[in-house]
């Protein structure tokens, strides 16, 4: 009876050390015991973290800065064929137009010239001028610091100097 008692002992003594030695042999946090320590996320985790978020925030600031670049060129170049039209009915806008390029508005839109030189076009009239009461046919040049309304839809003015600005109040396109 002894011997069974001592066979049984050892027996549970025996399993308890296999069983102690098999978790002393698996490291807490490898791929065999996916145990996550602090250490792994302080020295493993973390590091590959801020590397995979430095990576893709330098790849979205390219795109956003090539984005911005294109824009900017786009706004250099005269804004191509497709200009959305700007403007604000209830604030004077000052507008600078090179030579050549046209300042067309809505119906509404007060326009004064302040620097340079530029003559009206559209319809006829194709300009109301406030200062004067008077109209301004197509192609007759605007009077400095008078004000004018534009009566008709896609009338406007257009630059005749090399630089020409302009306060616009209104909805406006340059083109």
């Amino acid at each position: 009876m002894k011997k069974r008692i001592f066979v049984g002992f050892a027996f549970i003594a025996a399993v308890i050390l296999i069983s102690g030695a098999t978790m002393l042999a698996s490291t807490p946090g490898s791929q065999a015991d996916p145990f996550i320590t602090l250490s792994y996320l302080t020295n493993v985790f973390r590091p590959q973290l801020s590397t995979e978020i430095k990576t893709a925030e330098q790849a979205m600031t390219e795109k956003f800065n090539a984005r911005i670049a294109a824009l900017e060129s786009q706004l250099q170049a005269g804004g191509g064929s497709g200009q959305a039209a700007q403007g604000d009915p209830d604030k004077f806008h000052v507008v600078t137009l090179r030579r050549g390029q046209s300042l067309t508005c809505s119906v509404g839109a007060e326009v004064m010239l302040r620097v340079g030189t530029a003559t009206g076009f559209g319809s006829t009239p194709s300009l109301v001028n406030y200062t004067s009461g008077a109209t301004l046919s197509s192609g007759t040049a605007l009077t400095a610091n008078n004000m004018y309304l534009v009566t008709i839809e896609g009338n406007g003015v257009r630059a005749t100097a090399d630089t020409v600005r302009v306060l616009v109040r209104g909805i406006y396109k340059v083109t």
